[in-house]
């Protein structure tokens, strides 16, 4: 599976940031329940460069030791400066370490970063969920397959532990003002999102509600929020990358319609150049955890 560019990842990375619900949030940090002396542990799945690090470890009023886990080593290798700049643009101190980054943080907390390269499509089983108080994910359950989706699942419900999963694509595209070749155009991208990104063939907009299902299969109470990116007709970068992504993955996916692809994305890049065109990308926010919280073990 190829990773998301870094460039990418900030491009996005303010829609990502007022997209997530509050609400799944608050729920999550309550859900790792009190602690007096303790370190909460948390894992990230499908890291990336630390957005959820960065978004959740304010909202954690307690040392943290974060472990952030991706296939992709050069996402993997910019991530200590990506979480530095962060930390110091917050007026947060921050040091790199030998193998993460410590930064020190809100109310005298200090938060820890390791990485780990590793290949989740076939080496999830190798993480030991129950060391943690928590696991996370973000932008990475739309790539996976069913088949994939009911291990993790399994994995999940086997340590206990609560879970939150953001910003997963759920198909919703509203181009505003619409045009006629606009269902074309999504059909096409929900086909491409639907191939095999390294986990089976992808759940891509499924993912969410089947994710839910498994995991209240077995026990685990599931809620869900929405969590769109709202992307304003001022932010041409944005929009023209969304225009041209959706029609280079259109031409790809259905060759014979490549003239009305061509006339589409003329008129989406035209509305865009008169600041005439906005973009809401649905997404989908989860939050569960176990009926009853399971004991922390400590090595």
């Amino acid at each position: 599976m190829n990773g998301f560019d870094a460039q990418w990842l900030r491009q996005r990375a303010p829609y990502d940031a007022a997209a997530r619900s509050p609400r799944l949030a608050a729920d999550f940090v309550a859900a790792l329940g009190p602690r007096t002396s303790a370190t909460l542990r948390l894992l990230d799945l499908a890291a990336g460069t630390g957005a959820n690090f960065r978004a959740l470890a304010p909202q954690i009023v307690h040392d943290q030791d974060w472990l952030l886990v991706d296939h992709d080593a050069t996402l993997l290798a910019r991530l200590p400066d990506e979480i530095m700049q962060w930390a110091r643009h917050g007026g947060r101190r921050c040091e790199a370490l030998r193998d993460g980054v410590r930064v020190h943080g809100d109310a005298g907390t200090v938060w820890c970063v390791r990485t780990r390269q590793l290949d989740l499509a076939g080496a999830l089983e190798s993480l030991d969920a129950a060391a943690f108080d928590g696991i996370t994910t973000t932008a990475f359950l739309d790539l996976v397959s069913q088949a994939w989706l009911a291990r993790l699942a399994a994995w999940l419900v086997a340590s206990g532990r609560p879970v939150l999963a953001t910003l997963t694509v759920d198909g919703r595209r509203l181009w505003q003002p619409a045009c006629a070749d606009d269902a074309l155009i999504d059909d096409a991208f929900r086909r491409h999102q639907a191939g095999d990104k390294g986990f089976g063939p992808s759940l891509g907009p499924d993912a969410t509600p089947a994710l839910a299902g498994c995991l209240r299969a077995r026990g685990y109470a599931v809620d869900t929020a929405p969590a769109d990116w709202r992307i304003p007709a001022d932010d041409a970068a944005m929009l023209l990358r969304m225009v041209d992504e959706a029609a280079d993955v259109a031409r790809e996916t259905m060759p014979a319609v490549a003239g009305r692809v061509h006339d589409w994305r003329a008129l989406r890049r035209d509305q865009v150049a008169r600041a005439g065109l906005t973009l809401i990308v649905g997404h989908a926010d989860l939050f569960a955890r176990a009926p009853r919280a399971s004991p922390v073990v400590r090595a």
